[in-house]
């Protein structure tokens, strides 16, 4: 291969941008793309979030009329498959791009995977910088061996660790900016999971509902309830616009009646194994995996939260912090039930970042995989 040092300082490059796609593709991989032409950066690009266009549609859209003669450097083998947003090759070759140089090979794209760019003429070198681009891999490939959806989970919490101001009540705690951002994450993911108990107490709707849509013309999430007793009233908001915006409900036992009114609603019972005194969230899992659920948000409640953190399903999360502080006696925190008694016991979430919010702050970070 004919690379030089100046290719692989760009080829970093696009793995530094790749970087800004973390903890919003999964479980996509990161992917950056830089685009180059006669010495000249002309476009730049990366996977901004999952279900959105890849780095190299990104970065071409950029460049415009000046990706013509360019060369393409990709942190990742560009995709050849046509998957939910194209595939990268034909992107590639259509807008008239000469040469590729990639980080590391996709372990999910198939072998010769790149032989349409060289039947159009054009140059492929790579891996060029395997190593280095395989760190970007490691939640990509932790993805893929899971066989059941990413799960992200979501909440916004007082200062102190509450989510609500007491048992039973609800209310807005994060600030407006953290709001359209949540709303970001419901139309970027699959589908939006919640316990029973956030029906009962929030009515929530659980779709995206950002100025102009969901994004990237993308459908509203599957909205998914996790009731076991099956207690989820006909009267919920969440069914004002089912089945046009499908509704799943899970339960273990589904009592005739109560089905038939959910059905009447439009909302799809479907009855699953029982675990620890509710829904087997692993077997909902499996479930939502076999209906193409590949980037699940759960939203709550504390419960829910807890008992995947508990059996090790959760894979990052999204916490808002509103700078106020409730403190009621019995006033909810944002996860319970993990069984920790210790600090030593403590799960130390991994590549913490922290994002202000207006006056409000959000972390980001991923949950330590299972040992």
């Amino acid at each position: 291969m004919s690379v030089s040092n100046l290719d692989l300082k760009r080829v970093r490059r696009a793995m530094a941008l790749a970087l800004k796609g973390s903890f919003a593709v999964e479980p996509n991989p990161p992917v950056g793309c830089v685009l180059v032409m006669d010495g000249q950066v002309v476009g730049e690009g990366w996977h901004v979030a999952y279900g959105g266009p890849h780095a190299e549609v990104a970065a071409l859209e950029k460049a415009g009329a000046d990706a013509r003669g360019a060369t393409a450097y990709v942190s990742l083998e560009p995709c050849s498959r046509e998957l939910k947003t194209g595939a990268c090759t034909v992107a590639l070759a259509a807008a008239g791009v000469v040469r590729v140089v990639y980080a590391a090979a996709d372990p999910n794209m198939p072998a010769g995977g790149l032989d349409s760019l060289r039947r159009a003429g054009i140059e492929v070198e790579g891996p060029v910088a395997e190593e280095e681009g395989e760190l970007l891999l490691e939640r990509f490939r932790r993805g893929l061996a899971l066989k059941r959806p990413w799960v992200a989970l979501k909440w916004a919490m007082s200062l102190d660790g509450r989510i609500a101001p007491a048992r039973g009540r609800g209310g807005r705690i994060s600030g407006t900016r953290s709001q359209a951002h949540a709303h970001g994450l419901r139309g970027h993911a699959d589908a939006v999971a919640v316990g029973v108990e956030t029906v009962l107490i929030d009515d929530p709707r659980l779709t995206c509902r950002l100025e102009g849509g969901v994004p990237h013309g993308r459908s509203q999430p599957l909205r998914v309830v996790l009731d076991s007793s099956l207690r989820m009233p006909p009267t919920s908001v969440l069914l004002d616009d089912a089945p046009h915006v499908p509704v799943l409900v899970l339960c273990v036992r589904a009592d005739p009646e109560r089905r038939r009114a959910l059905e009447a609603c439009g909302a799809e019972v479907v009855e699953i194994p029982a675990a620890d005194g509710g829904v087997d969230l692993s077997a909902a899992l499996s479930l939502l995996y076999e209906r193409g659920v590949r980037r699940l948000l759960v939203e709550g409640g504390a419960r829910v939260h807890g008992a995947l953190i508990q059996a090790r399903l959760a894979d990052q999360v999204h916490a808002y912090v509103a700078p106020i502080v409730l403190g009621g006696g019995d006033a909810p925190f944002a996860v319970s039930g993990t069984q920790i008694r210790d600090v030593g016991e403590a799960l130390r979430l991994e590549e913490v970042q922290w994002r202000r919010m207006d006056d409000d702050l959000l972390l980001q970070a991923y949950l330590p995989r299972a040992r």
